[in-house]
């Protein structure tokens, strides 16, 4: 496995795991798999134990598709999400520099003002 497969692996394990555990896609999921009283709903409620698997799942499948075993969709995934959460962690890293609008409200002036009027 090359290190750029091995970077391909954990920037997708760490965004599958992150729309797992924090997504409104999977809620109704998650919140039936934490009532199994077992070691599936043990491992799918604890986000360190699902990256173990889940990474072995993604290096496994890159290491198949080399050899091709299995077909350049699941390549093609594992980039997407691997693509995502790179572009989410930039996004963090570099909030400062976005240029998206950034609202400010001058909560002082809202206070001193609805204060007056009450008086």
């Amino acid at each position: 496995m090359s290190a750029f497969e091995l970077i391909v692996a954990a920037l997708a394990t760490w965004q599958i795991v992150e729309i797992w555990h924090h997504s409104l896609l999977f809620a109704d999921w998650r919140s039936i798999t934490e009532m199994w009283d077992n070691k599936l709903g043990e491992l799918l409620g604890c986000p360190w134990c699902l990256s173990v698997w889940v990474g072995f799942l993604c290096c496994g499948a890159l290491r198949l598709t080399s050899f091709e075993l299995i077909g350049p969709c699941v390549e093609i995934v594992l980039y997407g999400f691997a693509a995502s959460r790179l572009a989410n962690l930039c996004n963090d890293l570099f909030k400062s520099y976005c240029r998206t609008p950034k609202v400010t409200v001058d909560f002082d002036s809202i206070t001193t003002e609805a204060t007056e009027e009450n008086e």
